[in-house]
């Protein structure tokens, strides 16, 4: 591949990164207190779920030591939702038996999207004794972090994995992440019966051949008919929903950030669209689907896991524990996927300690550990399907964890969780990552698949 295609590709990770996996500041409480809408007050039976509770952890044995690197706020993404939600999940494993009986230690650090800040983020996690991150999400300096972690040898488990960690054998995701849904997102609208696709993007000129790639990936499927970015300060957003409809679009993908996103769909709800409109879970929660009333039907969501407010049996722990904080960003009805993944990933590693009966945690031990681990139990998350981390799949996006992803629509009358009215997301299909992208440019060649 030339390093003209290759840099652009870099480019294009990054405002994927910002479009499928922004998120809002978790700055405000709610008044919840932990016992939010959606949110169980029963007495969990953890073993039942797949889950365990040993008691608490004994601070006099050896701490499991865990960071995070992400940018906690910035004009573009701020994700400082997810170093909380790792924060709170650690201590409510360590309620639990934390790592075969020591304490979970997280160590988190503010990247502000700026590549020096983020290598000295690495710096230090590295000082603190971090012996993996989870979780961890960049938007600059990627090369130059994966290269620093490499050289400290600190695994990275449930990674955001972009155009330099394709390849990192030092990456363990537990998928595709945003850039996954960038590019697997026009098969969902196709699954939900698009044909002719609009594209409506960041504002950035290198992302222009998004288009392109995008048309070549779902050359017989879809057309994409319509590729416009959305410049910084607008006010109308309408020209975009009738420039995609005035192009014959049936579909629409969203790769926006969330404020911009939001603005989009709030046009088409104006304008009364017939469009399908196409966007992530990592964008999208409950409570702001819920408020978009009945124009929330024309909506098609995409994510690896479920959404929080899904009903399944391990997602009752998952959502009492980042609730316990009243933190108003962690509440069932505002959760979002990214978030998610902290607690989610935290629960794999420590299975995977669990089942090693590791009570001595080092970084080359760890990295042992994950090389050698096959079908760590996923508890449903990922539709039935294990995670084996240290797994190369064909193609030039090798570390793209597992292959599922679901195709969401929201129903008004489905039943959500504890306390939560007003509808819930559905699961419409289930797609894999390797087939939808065999015999692109992302994927394995055709006769590989």
């Amino acid at each position: 591949m030339s390093k003209g295609l290759t840099r652009l590709l870099a480019l294009m990770m990054a405002l994927a990164l910002a479009a499928a996996a922004c998120g809002g500041s978790d700055d405000n409480k709610s008044d919840s207190g932990g016992k939010g809408k959606g949110v169980t007050t029963e007495k969990l039976d953890y073993k039942a779920i797949g889950l365990w509770d040993d008691g608490p952890c004994s601070p006099s044995e050896p701490p499991l030591k865990i960071g995070l690197m992400t940018v906690f706020e910035s004009p573009v993404v701020s994700l400082k939702d997810q170093a909380t939600a790792l924060e709170v999940a650690a201590k409510a494993f360590n309620k639990r038996g934390g790592a075969n009986g020591s304490c979970v230690q997280v160590t988190t650090c503010d990247d502000g999207a700026n590549t020096d800040q983020a290598v000295a983020c690495v710096r230090k996690i590295d000082n603190a004794g971090v012996v993996a991150t989870v979780n961890d999400q960049g938007t600059a300096g990627a090369a130059e972090v994966s290269a620093a972690m490499q050289k400290a040898k600190i695994p990275r488990v449930a990674s955001n994995v972009g155009q330099d960690d394709w390849g990192d054998p030092n990456a363990y995701p537990l998928d595709a992440s945003g850039t996954g849904v960038t590019f697997l997102l026009p098969q969902g609208l196709i699954n939900e019966g698009s044909k002719k696709i609009g594209l409506i993007r960041v504002d950035l000129a290198q992302a222009s051949a998004l288009k392109g790639l995008l048309a070549d990936a779902y050359k017989g499927k879809a057309d994409m008919v319509y590729d416009t970015p959305v410049p910084g300060g607008t006010t109308d957003f309408t020209q975009f929903i009738l420039g995609a409809q005035n192009a014959g679009a049936d579909g629409a993908e969203l790769a926006l950030g969330e404020n911009e996103a939001l603005q989009v769909v709030k046009a088409g709800q104006q304008l009364n669209t017939k469009m399908l409109i196409g966007s992530s879970l990592g964008t999208f929660s409950h409570k702001s689907v819920e408020d978009l009333g009945d124009f929330s039907k024309q909506m098609v969501f995409m994510w690896s896991y479920p959404p929080a407010t899904i009903d399944l049996p391990v997602y009752k722990a998952l959502r009492q524990d980042l609730a316990s904080t009243g933190e108003e960003q962690l509440q069932p009805e505002n959760l979002k996927a990214s978030p998610m993944r902290s607690w989610i990933g935290l629960y794999a590693l420590l299975k995977m300690i669990r089942d090693a009966k590791m009570k001595t945690f080092t970084r080359e031990g760890i990295s042992k550990m994950l090389n050698e681990a096959k079908d760590v139990p996923m508890l449903n998350i990922f539709g039935g399907e294990n995670w084996t981390p240290n797994t190369d799949h064909p193609g030039l996006y090798k570390r793209a964890g597992t292959n599922h992803w679901g195709i969401y629509r929201w129903d008004p009358n489905a039943k959500a969780p504890d306390g939560l009215t007003g509808g819930n997301f559905v699961e419409k299909s289930t797609i894999s990552f390797d087939k939808v992208l065999c015999g692109t440019i992302f994927g394995a060649p055709k006769d590989q698949c």
